[in-house]
């Protein structure tokens, strides 16, 4: 029956069909940090934690009252009476894994179970569905967040935030991956050996990607990273087999002096201060307005800089957001950006619910440069 009342409730498809290890349901807990959301960029853990239910499936319509079998949730599972040391048990046994692996150990086991080539291939294809579902996720609230971040942030571009996400995620019998949740304080207690080696690591990984610098007390605060707050055009250009390069990097000393560019010479992006934010729109965008549309399926910049393209031109802060991106990248470590690359950059543009901004163009335009460049 449905329940009555002014209570809120959350419904759920039932996934009948889960991929099954040793006959067991599971679920994947991954690790996704969000550095920004004007222009998006975000990283997934190459580690996480494979959750199981504590006794063998028996189907959709079989058990129900058993949350030990239809349950993956490591609260429910762990008050299961379950072996911790259970590797090389027989599959004959009531209890053949663990209830708790890392993405390492399924990796594995897929190899082992269905072979080397077969096994990478199967993870391949289970990393891309993981890929597309949490891009998709995001950019279905990014409009939201970007409007809060103006309103309430200190830097509206929100370079000084950024967030850990943990998603929970289910693997169907196709392979085909299912969200079931996203978690934005998502636990991380070392309970278990497993528990502290995935997570000390995902953290240091973390604030190494976000470029937290120690404070300091003894030392005098720096200037402001852009001279006097100005814009200037910047340049770039490729060349078939060199390598990639972008406008030079801002002074940061006090003596830079006055840029005398005015911001009128530049598109409206979010970066320009005072500027109204630019977007572009393409086919499939559910949230272009009739009739406002500024810029409609504009193609990608070629390079920067280009006296022939009107929007090619950056300010100083647009420059200033491609150096921190690549420097994100630089600082990654065993994260791996998932958005924007150069592969799912404009794959991605539909789904943009208020259309794309400048920033989201620009940065989108940069990796595909840089692509090109390296071919």
């Amino acid at each position: 029956p449905i329940p009555k009342g002014d209570k809120t409730y959350v419904c759920q498809r039932y996934i009948g069909n889960p991929f099954l290890i040793q006959e067991r349901k599971f679920d994947l807990r991954m690790y996704c940090v969000v550095t920004g959301f004007d222009p998006l960029k975000m990283y997934l853990f190459d580690e996480g934690l494979v959750r199981f239910a504590a006794e063998k499936y028996p189907g959709p319509d079989k058990g129900l009252e058993n949350t030990y079998m239809h349950l993956t949730n490591y609260s429910v599972s762990k008050t299961a009476e379950l072996s911790r040391a259970s590797r090389g048990k027989s599959e004959d046994s009531d209890d053949p894994v663990d209830i708790k692996w890392c993405i390492s150990d399924l990796k594995e086991w897929l190899k082992t179970t269905h072979g080397e080539e077969k096994g990478q291939s199967m993870w391949a294809r289970i990393l891309n569905e993981v890929h597309d579902v949490i891009i998709k996720m995001f950019l279905s609230i990014e409009a939201e967040v970007v409007t809060k971040l103006r309103a309430e942030c200190s830097d509206p571009t929100g370079r000084n935030c950024f967030e850990l996400y943990g998603l929970d995620l289910m693997v169907d019998s196709d392979l085909h991956v299912k969200l079931i949740e996203v978690n934005i304080m998502p636990s991380l207690a070392t309970g278990t050996t497993l528990d502290k080696a995935v997570k000390s690591r995902m953290i240091a990984h973390m604030l190494t990607l976000a470029r937290i610098v120690p404070y300091k007390r003894d030392v005098a605060a720096t200037t402001n990273c852009l001279p006097n707050g100005g814009d200037r055009p910047m340049t770039s250009s490729f060349s078939r087999g060199t390598s990639s390069s972008i406008p030079p990097p801002l002074q940061r000393d006090s003596s830079a002096g006055s840029v005398g560019s005015s911001s009128s010479s530049f598109p409206r992006g979010s970066y320009v201060p005072g500027g109204g934010v630019e977007r572009y729109y393409y086919p499939s965008v559910r949230g272009a307005p009739r009739g406002t549309v500024e810029q409609n399926n504009v193609p990608l910049l070629s390079r920067f800089g280009n006296p022939s393209v009107k929007n090619s031109n950056l300010s100083a802060l647009e420059v200033l957001m491609l150096h921190e991106s690549d420097e994100e990248l630089r600082s990654a470590g065993g994260f791996h950006r998932v958005y924007p690359t150069a592969q799912t950059g404009t794959t991605y543009f539909p789904y943009f619910t208020q259309g794309v901004s400048r920033n989201n163009f620009l940065l989108s335009s940069w990796e595909s440069q840089k692509e090109r460049a390296l071919k």
